[in-house]
């Protein structure tokens, strides 16, 4: 029987790989696998005694700038609350003993929502951090993985079956408040720059994202609430760019703002499909004299 990895030399011995798979290989190749997991072991406690003393591992292809500016934020505010004599009253509370006290705290949500009020408004959409531009350049990617690794969450829009709408997220996180600041504020720095480099390096990318949109919204024959949100996401930023012609950022923020959120539930495809022709012929009327400004 030939070896099950090489194909080449003969079966001596049997290994187990991951997931417990068994293998039948030849002396070579049984060297060199477990030579493979022995690595893969170190490599894992390390990671681990990293998190334990603070430090972040990230996976994937993350651009450098992101990754830097939200663990620098977040370690920043670790250091300075780490120095203080009690942190935040509200997140640096010693819990109080006792039974009943243990038992709330384990049932209590480990997440908590952020309170998004305070953010230039130009980088939230209903409430939510806005973030188009980061989308459009590649890098929401990135940025959702480094706020994973920092223990907290970017939750996502979801309408009528449309993941991440408009690109519009909540935040919520556990640990300190302050902590959490720093990193939404880096996060919005990077937006900020997003846009700027859409504008400014990146006019194709950014011009085909707003015609694609306003070639839907012209043309279309049914269209979601959901599907809405997200082809005016776009619109959103080049009004905000002075880009648009047609619209203004005014009457296009009361679009926006008229939306439906709610999930809604039809009794036939009848009455869905008559729903969301008469928003499509709405948005064929107000669209007809739209365009992106060359």
């Amino acid at each position: 029987m030939k070896c099950e990895i090489c194909h080449e030399r003969e079966a001596q011995t049997a290994i187990e790989r991951d997931g417990g798979e068994e293998l039948y290989v030849c002396e070579k190749c049984a060297v060199e696998e477990r030579s493979r997991r022995k690595k893969k072991r170190e490599r894992t406690r390390t990671s681990q005694e990293n998190s334990a003393h603070g430090s972040v591992e990230i996976h994937g292809n993350a651009p450098p700038q992101i990754l830097d500016a939200l663990l620098g934020a977040v370690s920043q505010v670790f250091g300075s609350l780490n120095r203080a004599a009690g942190g935040d009253k509200e997140d640096a509370a010693a819990p109080a003993p006792g039974g009943e006290q243990d038992e709330a705290a384990k049932s209590a949500p480990r997440y908590k929502a952020y309170r998004l009020a305070d953010i230039d408004a130009r980088y939230l959409v209903r409430g939510r951090l806005h973030l188009e531009g980061l989308h459009l350049i590649g890098e929401l990617d990135a940025v959702k993985r480094a706020v994973e690794a920092l223990d907290c969450r970017l939750e996502p829009l979801v309408l009528d079956g449309v993941q991440d709408s408009a690109h519009a997220f909540g935040f919520a996180y556990c640990g300190r408040k302050a902590a959490a600041e720093r990193i939404i504020g880096s996060i919005v720095e990077q937006e900020r720059n997003a846009r700027v480099r859409l504008v400014d390096e990146l006019p194709r990318v950014f011009g085909d994202a707003v015609c694609r949109a306003l070639a839907i919204l012209k043309n279309c024959r049914m269209l979601s609430n959901g599907e809405a949100l997200d082809l005016l996401s776009p619109l959103r930023i080049a009004a905000l760019c002075g880009r648009l012609e047609g619209i203004g950022r005014d009457k296009l923020e009361g679009i926006i703002g008229q939306i439906d959120l709610t999930q809604r539930f039809y009794k036939t495809i009848d009455v869905r499909e008559n729903f969301e022709a008469d928003i499509a012929d709405m948005y064929n009327d107000i669209f007809e004299n739209v365009m992106l400004k060359s």
